[in-house]
């Protein structure tokens, strides 16, 4: 049976990893060509992401106008399943919202969950019994993780409710190969302080000599004109020429920088469950990470990687360093993600065929 199937939450442009996991289920809902699809788009535009500037009256208006937006949307469609995509910093107050009018006037709600555990606004103490209690509304939850995601939230919510569901991507958007591709790294994502990219100029500045030949694209915009002062007065007072600057890229031109570089440079310590992973492990890349857990819980298992200490500029300078000197650590770790199939867009489409619908 034909079912209207209607999702609500953030597409691009700005390019972030929540607006590119509801592009990605809407792609698979779109693949099976079983149901009519219908999206409200409750992102700003504009190339910039600044998720954590204090709010002004632009983002008063923009709540009031997606509030109603999305009160008209639900009232105007006969909508069979409503998927809402849901944040825990302070957007969640709206998002609450969404969630309240999509149970009132939909069959089933479907609630995307792209939480942390922790370090985020409604993740601690009542704030964190009041987000939950909203989430258990709806009659799934998409979770990032078993081990991460599932087991914390399911202290809170029926575990029945909850359902894992990895941020997944085609491989075949980055298929290519490993002998082909060139010694250069690469960054991908907002440019900001808690994506690790003032710690990347740091340690860029630490062994110059070292890093004379190194290349690293990046892609992604500066968060705010504030950082990004900040970031390149450091370039330009340590004369760093390792950097070579895209914007934010998407689509076809992202995935060929993928395809292109050796190594992905991911030095975040602020995630939920980054995708930008999974893409360079389908890029079949060798990865240089952050230690945090978010991360970890998906590398671990792999052996495609090499960590640093989270915010630390002396280690990631010297594990840049070791990864230059030793050109087979970098082939042996490519070869390890070129055997990684655990999420791709099969079983993601299982799992979204079984409990959406």
């Amino acid at each position: 049976m034909n079912k209207v199937i209607a999702f609500i939450g953030p597409i691009p442009p700005p390019i972030g990893g929540v607006a590119l996991a509801n592009l990605r289920v809407q792609q698979i809902v779109r693949q099976q060509q079983k149901h009519s699809l219908l999206v409200y788009n409750t992102s700003k535009g504009g190339e910039r992401a600044d998720l954590y500037k204090k709010k002004g009256i632009k983002e008063i208006f923009h709540f009031i106008k997606t509030l109603f937006g999305v009160l008209k949307f639900a009232l105007r469609n006969k909508i069979d399943v409503s998927n809402v995509f849901v944040v825990p910093n302070i957007s969640f107050i709206r998002e609450a919202l969404f969630i309240f009018i999509l149970k009132l006037t939909t069959k089933k709600l479907v609630i995307h969950l792209h939480a942390k555990t922790d370090g985020d606004f409604f993740l601690k103490g009542f704030k964190l019994k009041i987000f939950t209690k909203v989430l258990s509304l709806g009659d799934v939850i998409f979770v990032l993780s078993e081990i991460h995601h599932k087991r914390f939230y399911e202290q809170y919510i029926n575990p029945k409710k909850l359902v894992v569901l990895e941020n997944f991507i085609d491989y075949k958007e980055f298929e290519n190969e490993i002998d082909q591709k060139s010694t250069d790294l690469l960054y991908v994502g907002r440019l900001s302080e808690k994506k690790g990219f003032y710690t990347l100029v740091e340690a860029l500045t630490l062994q110059k000599e070292a890093f004379r030949n190194l290349k690293i694209h990046v892609l992604g915009e500066f968060e705010n004109n504030t950082f990004e002062d900040k970031a390149q007065t450091l370039i330009k007072d340590h004369n760093i020429e390792n950097l070579i600057f895209y914007g934010a890229k998407s689509g076809n031109e992202k995935n060929e920088m993928f395809k292109k570089c050796s190594v992905f440079l991911f030095p975040s310590y602020f995630e939920n469950s980054p995708i930008v992973l999974k893409e360079a492990i389908a890029a079949k890349m060798a990865i240089l990470s952050s230690d945090i857990k978010e991360n970890k819980n998906i590398l671990d298992p792999f052996d495609n990687k090499l960590y640093f200490e989270s915010k630390n500029e002396k280690d990631l300078s010297e594990k840049l360093k070791f990864l230059i000197q030793n050109p087979e650590a970098i082939k042996k770790m490519m070869k390890a993600s070129e055997c990684i199939k655990d999420f791709n867009f099969e079983t993601a489409s299982k799992i979204i065929e079984k409990h959406m619908y």
